[in-house]
């Protein structure tokens, strides 16, 4: 169970993951090691990680790409997604209730090129059924991991 302080420190986290922990103690009002201590509990229990967020577009990467995957039908879809999620080109992997699709797939590709190569390869995987591609050319609001202040418990 998280008290004020913990719930405290993630929300300064969620709004800026560089925060020091001598910022975080000032903020807070504890002390630093108190602040370091927490943070760092909080970390190793999974509560959150830090880590960056890279523009893709810095890096040649003309689109990124949200492919619905369905699965034939009686494929074990875990390991279906498992495979994806070791391929290289795939950067977020999940499986999904929907009436369509059982995987989502996020990839990126430098080129239209490597993007078609990749779907081909991915149309030769038997237990693939249909593709659904989608460019994603905008990101409005990237904010998938952050809960507000209210759900923290």
């Amino acid at each position: 169970m998280l008290d004020e302080v913990d719930k405290k420190i993630i929300l300064l986290l969620q709004e800026n993951g560089r925060i020091t922990d001598v910022e975080l103690a000032k903020t807070i009002g504890v002390s630093h090691d108190t602040a370091k201590r927490r943070r760092r509990k909080l970390e190793e229990e999974g509560y959150f990680k830090i880590q960056a967020l890279i523009d893709p577009r810095k890096f040649g990467y003309r689109s990124v790409f949200l492919l619905g995957i369905k699965p034939v039908p009686g494929t074990d879809i875990r390991k279906t997604a498992e495979k994806l999620a070791r391929h290289r080109d795939f950067v977020f992997v999940a499986l999904s209730l929907g009436p369509t699709h059982a995987i989502i797939a996020v990839c990126m590709a430098q080129d239209q090129l490597t993007l078609n190569q990749l779907t081909e390869e991915l149309r030769t995987w038997n237990e693939i059924a249909e593709i659904d591609m989608n460019i994603i050319y905008e990101v409005l609001k990237e904010t998938f991991h952050t809960v507000p202040a209210d759900d923290l418990k």
